[in-house]
């Protein structure tokens, strides 16, 4: 099929704008994560080093959700100013139909969910087990190694406060540390010198304070007491969590010869998303039929509801299959034929299948004159 000046010039329209519409959505959601991640990072939920792994993993799932709806805008967009500049009215005086737009459409929708379905299938599975096993090694880690330095940390459990004035990486070790928790109702405050690890021969571990001084009690009171030590330690319980993985780390493989309706769930949701996305491709086009005077942007609030209502009934489908409500065959298959319904309804109702017909009606008309 040899391509025309008009298909390529509205294949790169459709292009930059679906490129434009993702860059702009990646923004904002990234954005938000970025806060999202300092903010645990700040608590000591995960370390300094850990925060560009899970930001790359977090780029890949918003990527995936975000293809389908940046494609639809994308669509509206381009489309919305063709129509708008009326240049939709030359390309059709020059006899280009409305069902022959598909054709610069499906060569930016088709290669978009060839891509989505690569991302599902083969590397979704190793960024959620990575995702996995990042967590599991933070969570295996001691406490002591996500606190930040020049600023107070809270401890997860008792409520302790630490703060660390300053880090030498030359001798393994912090100056000018604070420490208060409350044990067996009283007030113990430690202010160190400075601290660092110790490993006994059983390779139990402890933080040991060097050079503090050791606060009990409410000052004024009559139980208030003040100790002077060398070196003081605080033993550091070693965990060992293993990774938790969930179906989303299974391979397709896995997830056919599973007879869990968990794993069934993930394997047609896997499906369900590249499919939904050349369905909104085809449902796109006629959403974007807009009459000049009415505004470049006059149909992208009823795209974006039918587009939200598509998306979340996917969602209810897949929790159907999970609660066994409806059986694994149907799973999610409904809503894409109502989706199909709907599409053709707008193909109709915006006069897609009058050129088909008139076609049709001109080739009999040749072959009963021939």
């Amino acid at each position: 099929m040899k391509l025309t000046i008009i298909d390529k010039y509205i294949a790169k329209e459709l292009l930059t704008a679906c490129l434009s519409v993702i860059f702009v959505l990646l923004i904002i959601v990234l954005s938000t994560e970025v806060v999202h991640l300092l903010k645990w990072v700040s608590q000591g939920i995960i370390p300094l080093s850990a925060f560009l792994s899970y930001l790359l993993n977090s780029l890949f799932e918003f990527s995936v959700v975000l293809i389908p709806l940046s494609l639809l805008m994308g669509i509206l967009l381009s489309f919305g100013r063709l129509y708008r500049d009326s240049e939709m009215a030359a390309i059709m005086s020059a006899g280009i139909g409305p069902l022959q737009w598909y054709r610069p459409l499906m060569l930016i929708a088709v290669p978009t969910t060839v891509l989505l379905l690569i991302l599902l299938i083969y590397v979704k599975p190793l960024i959620t087990h990575q995702r996995a096993l990042i967590t599991a090694e933070i969570r295996s880690q001691a406490e002591v190694d996500t606190l930040l330095v020049g600023q107070f940390n809270r401890a997860s459990k008792g409520g302790g406060v630490l703060f660390l004035e300053s880090e030498d990486d030359d001798i393994a070790q912090i100056n000018n540390v604070f420490f208060q928790q409350r044990r067996e109702e009283d007030n113990h405050i430690d202010l160190a010198a400075s601290t660092s690890s110790y490993f006994n021969e059983d390779g139990r571990r402890y933080m040991m304070m060097h050079g503090g001084t050791h606060y009990i009690g409410e000052p004024g009171q009559a139980d208030f007491k003040i100790i002077k030590y060398k070196d003081y330690g605080i033993h550091i319980d070693r965990k060992q969590v293993q990774a938790h993985l969930s179906e989303k780390s299974k391979s397709m493989a896995e997830l056919w010869a599973s007879d869990s309706l968990v794993d069934s769930a993930e394997l047609q949701w896997r499906l369900t998303l590249p499919l939904a996305t050349i369905i909104v491709a085809l449902m796109a086009l006629p959403l974007s039929h807009t009459d000049p005077r009415s505004g470049r942007y006059s149909k992208l609030a009823l795209a974006l509801i039918l587009y939200l209502v598509y998306s979340n009934l996917l969602g209810v489908g897949k929790t159907w299959i999970v609660q066994d409500v409806v059986p694994v065959w149907v799973g999610t298959w409904w809503v894409h034929l109502i989706a199909i319904g709907v599409t053709l309804y707008l193909l109709k109702r915006n006069g897609y299948f009058i050129g088909l017909r008139l076609s049709n009606k001109t080739s009999d008309s040749k072959k009963a004159g021939a």
